[in-house]
């Protein structure tokens, strides 16, 4: 399609280079929405090469350059952002004062509605609950999540300014991510390890349901959600690691050698390579943490109530085509 298309709205997407912003892109597009893409100079553009889009090149708190572009957009969806392993000074400059930045700029243009991808690390662990909701309290306690609480609390300031939702999206996974890969890429291999001498459980979400999701928060009527809110998004599974690495052997035609690993030294190899050898893996001395309340579960019950989204993709045809794009990619 190009861009002679009659849309209807249009939405700015921040962080659309990224794995989520730019699936979130195409699911605004095929919902027919006018997609802005802003993205910085040393962002990639592999998954952005579309005619209908359109790509604003700036810094995230470039005012001028906001106040140029944000009157003529209806929906602000905020992907940018810090990763989960920066430090506390990179997380507040990103995560949080650039945040406020464009939700300013945003009720200064008179954008309609700001959604903030927030993240589960927003809450910390789950302590004595299996599954958290909306209505229990927060102890974050890396600064990434730490930075995306905060924000969270900010923007919630503004909310009668604008519309703002903020969504705690859980670990996704799916085609061009490679945040999760290196776990298809261990089940590869003859023997895989465990964290834990018992069960973990973890909430998942496909990343082209996590940007249905988006769109379904863009859509939504006012008078669906309270200004300010925050929500947990994920598949509703209760998945435990080993159901979680089944269903990736499963869709590989693979099988592998399970092998549990105590958390003590699990905990011993995640300071070492972050601690000592500098290397993010994503196995953090916070995420391992995490692991030892035994479930980082969340409900999406509300989410799916207020705004009517339902996961679209069942969780085996989920993998199996991640597993499917990963091969075509080469990727495993």
């Amino acid at each position: 399609m190009t861009k002679n298309r009659a849309y209807k709205k249009k939405v700015l997407v921040t962080g659309a280079s990224g794995i989520l912003g730019s699936h979130v892109c195409e699911a605004f597009h095929d919902a027919g929405w006018e997609v802005h893409a802003y993205i910085r100079q040393s962002s990639s553009r592999q998954w952005l090469q579309h005619d209908w889009l359109t790509i604003h090149v700036a810094a995230l708190d470039d005012r001028r350059y906001l106040a140029k572009i944000l009157p003529q957009i209806d929906v602000v969806f905020h992907n940018a952002g810090v990763t989960s392993g920066t430090g506390e000074e990179e997380c507040r400059k990103v995560n949080v004062d650039a945040t406020v930045v464009l939700a300013s700029e945003s009720i200064k243009a008179g954008v309609k509605r700001f959604v903030y991808v927030s993240s589960r690390s927003a809450t910390g662990p789950n302590g004595a609950l299996f599954i958290k909701t909306e209505d229990d309290a927060d102890h974050p306690i890396d600064p990434y999540g730490r930075s995306k609480k905060k924000a969270e609390e900010l923007l919630y300031e503004l909310r009668d300014k604008i519309e703002i939702v903020s969504l705690r999206y859980a670990l996704m996974y799916g085609p061009r991510d490679t945040h999760v890969l290196p776990i298809f890429k261990m089940l590869a291999s003859p023997i895989h390890p465990v964290a834990g001498l018992r069960a973990i459980y973890t909430p998942l979400l496909y990343l082209k349901d996590a940007a249905r999701a988006a769109v379904a928060v863009a859509s939504a009527k006012p008078a669906s959600f309270e200004s300010g809110a925050v929500y947990y998004v994920s598949d509703g599974v209760p998945y435990s690691m080993e159901t979680f690495y089944d269903l990736i052997l499963t869709t590989m035609g693979r099988k592998s050698l399970r092998v549990r690993l105590p958390l003590w030294l699990v905990s011993l190899v995640a300071w070492f390579t972050f601690c000592v050898l500098n290397v993010n893996t994503g196995l953090t001395p916070g995420a391992v943490k995490e692991l030892r309340c035994g479930s980082r579960l969340v409900s999406p019950a509300r989410f799916m109530k207020d705004f009517g989204w339902r996961p679209e993709t069942a969780p085996y045809d989920a993998f199996a085509e991640t597993v499917r794009w990963y091969k075509e990619q080469k990727w495993l």
